[in-house]
């Protein structure tokens, strides 16, 4: 595992030295950047949690036009979950086209390897109608690829869709969602969530209706509803560098309780290392809406 880190870290260093030249000349530019992701468990008698926290190395190139390559890999760091969980492997790789038409629509198509081990294509929309209100909408075709185990790939077969609306009411920078749709298990639900945005962070809660029941990491699970909470916080540095090579920690660490511990239902993947609640599936320079135009949400977008 140590070799495979070393030979990542290589390949990261060959590469900003390789588009330090490039962006110079083309007015690109390139943020190599590292989080953290942590899942865990409480469903086991012996401890009081499983733990899986992973170092998460990434890159983006954005390639002017809004155009942009991104990717991540995970790098076990502490994994009380099984081996499925315990080598390196890439998390994502991604290519993606931001489009804005007339009428404030915007539009992100993305192809490549996505989060939860999906890969195909993605397309995500979203409309503000007004200052408070916004419709959003998202279509997948993915297949499931996995490198926790050697590579394993199945065609793509899923097809998933989501829509819905979200209310912002800015005296109070609150926001609420609710969306629906066929997620990638091909089952069925609708999701509600309401959100408080603070300046360097957003606490929110969820609730879900889901179609079926799953089995989860304890046994079956009867019931058709469930929620829990999420907290996203903003990492510094606050102000975007207009340097062409950026080397910072991820924008964001974000983490989700859930109530049930059910992996399996009402569940997508995400097309960007950085996507988040706070701030959207959208680049917030495009999308100056809601939390967004507050913050460091748009102290991150705009350097401002």
């Amino acid at each position: 595992m140590r070799k495979i880190g070393l030979f990542i870290v290589t390949m990261l260093l060959t590469l900003i030295d390789v588009q330090q030249a490039r962006a110079e000349q083309d007015g690109q530019s390139l943020d190599v950047f590292c989080g953290v992701s942590l899942s865990y468990s409480e469903t086991t008698f012996n401890r009081l949690y499983n733990v899986v926290l992973n170092a998460a190395p990434g890159v983006k190139w954005n390639l002017g036009k809004d155009w942009q390559v991104s990717g991540q890999v995970y790098i076990p760091i502490v994994n009380d979950m099984g081996k499925h969980y315990d080598r390196v492997r890439v998390n994502m790789a991604a290519v993606s086209k931001e489009l804005s038409l007339q009428g404030d629509h915007h539009i992100k198509m993305t192809a490549g390897l996505f989060s939860r081990e999906r890969y195909g294509l993605d397309v995500k929309y979203i409309h503000p109608i007004t200052d408070w209100l916004a419709v959003t909408g998202q279509v997948g075709f993915t297949g499931y690829c996995s490198m926790a185990e050697g590579w394993e790939c199945e065609r793509m077969n899923v097809l998933t869709f989501i829509g819905g609306a979200n209310v912002f009411l800015s005296p109070w920078n609150t926001e609420f969602r609710v969306s629906g749709g066929r997620y990638i298990a091909k089952d069925y639900g609708m999701v509600g969530e309401v959100m408080r945005h603070f300046k360097y962070c957003t606490i929110g809660a969820y609730a879900q209706l889901q179609e079926k029941t799953t089995l989860g990491p304890v046994g079956k699970n009867d019931s058709k509803t469930n929620g829990g909470f999420k907290v996203v916080v903003m990492l510094p540095p606050y102000k975007k560098s207009s340097k062409k090579i950026r080397i910072r920690p991820a924008t964001n660490f974000r983490q989700v309780y859930n109530a049930r511990s059910d992996r399996g239902n009402v569940r997508m993947y995400k097309t960007d290392p950085e996507e988040n609640e706070r701030e959207g599936n959208f680049n917030p320079a495009n999308v100056r809406w809601g939390a967004n135009l507050i913050g460091v949400g748009g102290v991150h977008a705009s350097g401002k």
